[in-house]
């Protein structure tokens, strides 16, 4: 009995790290919001079906569901969600997003200031505005060669929702 007792305490244990971080759905869930993924409950329950707890060298444990043609097909036809796709823009989006790389006069912020102005925002409405841009917006290429800021059309649909709900405003 004894025994029995031990070997379930053991175990409890051993998993508890792992049980702290969250199910494997709460960290799928949390990658969807965070990409902006319109189906983010559809995302979450294909990441938890894929996902395995992985240790991090400094001891942490969290979820990670390999990027496997399995997983990513399952995401594209049940979730609509192209992973490669969304991979390969953020991606570019760090190159251009890297140290050295060219920044707008002003930060994000500063073009979300600008923008406002353009639709006729002010006060509050403006800086509520600039402050969803630079949380939205990434840096994509330019014909020019330089760098412009945008919102990714993966995330159009959140970044109105939020500006509506925290501002207000509609695009």
């Amino acid at each position: 009995m004894r025994l029995g007792w031990g070997i379930l305490l053991v175990a409890a244990w051993a998993s508890g790290p792992a049980l702290a971080q969250g199910s494997a759905y709460q960290a799928g869930l949390r990658v969807a919001t965070t990409r902006g993924y319109d189906n983010a409950d559809c995302y979450a329950r294909v990441f938890a079906k894929h996902a395995v707890v992985v240790e991090r060298p400094d001891g942490r444990r969290s979820w990670s569901a390999a990027s496997t043609p399995a997983y990513n097909a399952e995401q594209r036809s049940r979730c609509g969600v192209d992973r490669l796709q969304d991979l390969a823009g953020r991606r570019g989006a760090e190159r251009f997003g890297a140290a050295g790389a060219p920044r707008p006069r002003g930060g994000v912020y500063g073009l979300g200031l600008h923008l406002a102005a353009e639709r006729g925002y002010s006060g509050r409405d403006a800086a509520c505005f600039a402050r969803n841009y630079a949380t939205f917006a990434s840096p994509q290429p330019a014909e020019s060669g330089r760098v412009r800021y945008a919102i990714a059309g993966a995330s159009m649909h959140i970044y109105s929702q939020e500006l509506f709900r925290a501002c207000g405003l509609s695009r």
